[in-house]
């Protein structure tokens, strides 16, 4: 129903058929102006960065809480998740160290090494973290941290 409203300008069309020109000119031109600044706050809204679900756990960091029978559990957003390392020098993460989250499988995160500088990172985790920073600059860059 509410992408009728894409319609309007379509739909505005008609006000030609019914009223003189100059004034369905005038009435048909306000009916596009309010199309135009609806495209716009749509295309807006569409373009935003994905803050909740699966898309946005990519890229964010995370705590290392515990290891138990093989398992590690981190700690994101307040959350707590099983996960598995990859890419970490002792094989396994240790309790207190930050990660960065580089996939999902399932309900289980794999999760990487949350070096000082960006260089170190694989480069799935280089790739996933300037997706996730849309273009704003990173922490390493001197940006801040949202």
């Amino acid at each position: 129903m509410c992408h009728l409203a894409l319609l309007l300008p379509v739909v505005g069309l008609a006000v030609f058929f019914v009223l003189p020109l100059p004034v369905a000119l005038v009435i048909y031109l306000v009916i596009l102006g309010a199309s135009v600044l609806l495209y716009k706050a749509v295309i807006d809204v569409m373009c935003r960065r994905v803050v909740t679900g699966r898309e946005a756990m990519l890229g964010a960091h995370a705590r290392v809480k515990r290891l138990e029978s093989g398992r590690v559990v981190v700690c994101v957003r307040g959350e707590l998740w099983t996960a598995w390392g990859a890419g970490f020098a002792s094989g396994e993460p240790q309790p207190g160290e930050h990660v960065v989250i580089t996939e999902m499988r399932g309900n289980t995160l794999v999760v990487e090494p949350l070096p000082e500088a960006s260089s170190g990172l694989s480069p799935r985790a280089r790739e996933i973290r300037r997706l996730a920073s849309c273009g704003r600059p990173t922490v390493e860059q001197g940006g801040r941290r949202a």
